[in-house]
């Protein structure tokens, strides 16, 4: 029965294909200004490797979980390229990882002529960045990019790193002490910028921290943290899939691991510095009475697997989703609320511009516009945000064993919304479609997401457990899918975009 029910989707399908050929990639215009204030404060908490968790972990953090408390979290948020460089190039540029050209962890592939640093540094804000820049800024340093007004920079590390601060051709080294533990050193520096920032002038800050990425080494205070002793450990219905028959070869070749769950203790105890970074900076904001007027990020550079499907690692299609969380108390208010619509990381910069009467573009690479779309009014809750049929995520040059891929995954206002699923949740069938260079494809149905507090047995497939590519019964979805994908692979990219 539900195959003959999916051939009759097959036949709805080619009804649908010449609206699914033509689409735009939005079915809404880009919001600019939304109502948004007057240049409120900006300030960004960058986390490196950091996946979506929930509030097992929120709940130890006390000052980051009273963000998730009060302010807004979208609860679908990815980075269009699961790994350091390629996302914080796109957080920075508003563009896509083959428009921007970042592929691999190297910072001397970015040119970082135009970014929401230029834009915002242009519009009159007062502008710092404190922490791990991008993978091998030691080959440039003591380069200060262009439109920050005060730059510590490093390019990663707990200890044993340098940092280079403000363009001072001798670095600042730090060894192992407790004292140079790396957060707490970009702590005391963003907090020190802070104090430096004129009164009259709005600030924009970027505090990037190098936890909890692996080995997750907490600072020496926190060691063994009573906070974090009995946190429940992750395992949601794709950790450590049994059956990875229909996976790619690099996920067949994977032996099972051999734990029941993913331990978050470590995690937890690295971020509990982080956590204080976040209270320091917010103290200090309020001690200047900006804190109502500031919007306050919480997100990471890229997610973590953390035994999906077997996987430990990045740069796979399974990581693409990180936190994020917005707090404007004097905007938005303090009761808390959660997004479901899909925002990128490529989102931010444009998002930022939005309230700040900024504009990203034109690119040195001939753009006129970022690939990027504002979600300001899903933050104000005044509007529907970037209403994309679709979005696009992609390793163009995987590596560590992988191959490079592209995926496309749905939204709520695609045209094949409505067909194909068991059952959709919020009015929704959500797809997503994965090619690799190797010619192997994937194809699943992410209705009735997310996937951490889905269970085996319901409607959907949230947790990427039955690749559908490849059935008959699936072609008519899969071939409108290959279709929109070509499509955003040549979005932007060509002058006058």
């Amino acid at each position: 029965m539900r195959r003959a029910t999916l051939n009759v989707v097959a036949v709805l399908l080619v009804v649908l294909a010449p609206s699914l050929l033509g689409a735009s990639g939005a079915s809404a215009a880009e919001p600019q200004g939304a109502g948004a204030p007057d240049r409120p404060n900006i300030i960004v908490i960058l986390t490196d490797d950091l996946g979506p968790l929930d509030d097992r972990l929120w709940s130890r953090l006390p000052n980051i979980g009273r963000l998730f408390d009060q302010g807004v979290t979208f609860s679908d948020a990815h980075g269009e390229s699961p790994l350091c460089c390629p996302g914080r190039a796109g957080l920075l540029t508003g563009l896509h990882t083959f428009n921007h050209g970042v592929v691999e962890n190297d910072v001397r592939l970015l040119d970082d002529s135009m970014t929401i640093a230029t834009q915002l540094d242009e519009s009159g804000y007062y502008t710092f960045w404190a922490g791990k820049y991008l993978n091998l800024y030691d080959s440039i340093a003591p380069y200060v990019p262009p439109g920050w007004d005060r730059f510590h920079g490093a390019q990663g590390g707990y200890y044993d790193y340098t940092l280079w601060n403000n363009g001072n051709p001798k670095g600042e080294a730090h060894g192992r002490l407790p004292a140079d533990y790396s957060t707490d050193v970009f702590r005391r520096k963003a907090v020190g910028d802070l104090r430096k920032a004129p009164s009259d002038q709005p600030l924009f800050g970027v505090v990037s921290v190098y936890g909890p990425h692996g080995p997750a080494l907490a600072a020496p205070r926190h060691q063994g943290d009573a906070r974090c002793a009995d946190v429940r450990p992750w395992a949601p219905a794709h950790y450590n899939e049994a059956d990875v028959s229909d996976k790619p070869a690099y996920v067949r070749g994977l032996p099972l691991l051999p734990d029941p769950a993913w331990d978050l203790t470590k995690i937890c105890q690295s971020l509990l510095s982080v956590d204080d970074l976040v209270g320091a900076i917010q103290g200090e904001l309020t001690a200047q009475g900006r804190l109502e007027d500031t919007v306050f990020v919480f997100t990471s550079d890229n997610g973590l697997n953390y035994g999906a499907h077997r996987l430990s690692g990045k740069r796979n299609p399974y990581s693409t989703q990180v936190p994020f969380v917005v707090g404007w108390p004097g905007r938005i208010g303090t009761s808390g609320r959660t997004v479901d619509e899909r925002v990128m990381n490529i989102d931010l910069a444009p998002t930022l511009c939005d309230l700040a009467g900024c504009r990203m573009g034109p690119y040195p690479n001939g753009q006129s516009k970022s690939d990027g779309k504002s979600f300001l009014p899903l933050l104000l809750g005044s509007g529907i945000g970037p209403a994309r049929d679709a979005t696009i995520t992609d390793m163009p040059a995987a590596g560590k064993g992988l191959p490079a891929w592209h995926a496309v995954t749905t939204t709520r206002w695609s045209d094949l919304a409505g067909v194909g699923c068991q059952e959709a949740s919020r009015d929704a069938c959500l797809w997503r479609y994965v090619e690799y260079d190797t010619g192997e494809k994937e194809l699943y149905d992410l209705s009735n997401g997310p996937c951490r507090t889905w269970k085996s047995g319901r409607p959907g497939d949230p947790c990427e457990l039955e690749n559908r590519a490849g059935d008959q019964a699936y072609s008519a979805i899969e071939a409108a899918l290959i279709v929109r994908l070509e499509q955003l692979k040549r979005e932007g990219g060509l002058p006058g975009s």
